[in-house]
């Protein structure tokens, strides 16, 4: 009988007013209390930033640090906002946004952008040493195949999550078969840079706490660790008889390995590290290709790395 009456006075109520001066609609929103939710953001070419939000909104503030921001005079749940000027490669500015939906709900974001390198060189893993001694460290090269910067590169040891350690490379311009060296945990008495013939290898020092893992790991390479960055290159590697975590030896290989396979930057068994010691380590076949598996790579003979040089594809025979 009360959800008749109620039924009965709403009726009432719409037919005592006059059509172009009630909105149900209005009534409606009325009853929404909450406020819109920012569902996601990406920074373009360093100027300007697409925003989602879950519902329709204005922006009403927008601040990149203490600069007005440019704001669209439309309501729409995808929106962009462009900047007074672009943000510098590694540069980090936060903005603070108001939003507010058709309900007068608010809501207030600090977003924590970071400036990419728009003319990133293209880089690959070439070689890798996972069991140095103090007389022959760990190292991993990196050769260019495409001219660029590095700057916003970053190696890991592992995922982003289950790393030990993160290297970022500096800003450095690197031409089409340049080589850059990195010294893992230690470094020797070399020079910065060594001239080959047209070409350049550059040494670096990760200054990790700790040896890159001799036998089960991952070696990762992404464009940007800002959450939004991803994987260029990666060297999966175990050894034949590992047991624990479903044969990947350690949780964070594992890991390593069935993230990599779902964005498709490894497929396959992982490449053996039963073969390699300090003198033997793991090369790319030259000239270099990536079919993103074991295949890609070899144990070279012994005493036959290359490091800072082209790979000379001798193969170590057990």
């Amino acid at each position: 009988m009360k959800r008749i009456s109620a039924g009965l006075a709403i009726m009432i109520m719409l037919s005592s007013c006059p059509v172009e001066s009630y909105d149900f609609v209005n009534l409606l929103a009325l009853r929404d209390r909450t406020p819109p939710t920012l569902s996601g953001y990406t920074l373009m070419e360093n100027r300007m930033v697409s925003l989602k939000f879950d519902e329709i909104v204005s922006i009403r503030e927008a601040l990149l640090e203490n600069e007005d921001v440019s704001r669209p005079s439309k309501e729409a749940s995808s929106l962009t906002l462009q900047f007074r000027s672009a943000l510098e490669a590694g540069e980090e500015k936060t903005l603070f946004l108001t939003c507010e939906d058709r309900s007068g709900n608010t809501s207030r974001y600090a977003i924590k952008l970071t400036g990419i390198n728009l003319n990133q060189a293209d880089l690959l893993i070439t070689e890798v040493s996972v069991k140095g001694t103090e007389a022959s460290p760990d190292r991993i090269e990196l050769t260019a195949t495409k001219s660029g910067s590095v700057l916003g590169y970053a190696l890991l040891d592992g995922i982003i999550g289950y790393e030990k350690h993160r290297y970022f490379l500096p800003d450095l311009y690197l031409y089409r078969n340049d080589i850059i060296v990195i010294y893992w945990d230690r470094c020797q008495s070399l020079p910065e840079t060594l001239q080959r013939d047209s070409e350049r290898t550059y040494y670096l020092f990760a200054e990790s706490p700790e040896t890159l893992i001799s036998t089960n790991g991952a070696i990762v390479l992404y464009n940007h660790t800002n959450g939004k960055g991803k994987v260029e290159d990666a060297l999966l590697y175990n050894s034949s008889d590992a047991e624990n975590s479903n044969g990947y030896g350690n949780k964070a290989s594992e890991e390593s390995a069935k993230y990599l396979m779902s964005i498709e930057e490894w497929s396959g068994k992982s490449f053996s590290s039963d073969q390699i010691t300090s003198s033997r380590v793991a090369a790319r076949y030259y000239p270099y290709d990536d079919s993103n598996s074991k295949d890609d790579f070899y144990t070279t003979a012994a005493r036959n790395s290359t490091f800072g040089y082209p790979n000379t594809n001798v193969i170590y025979e057990p």
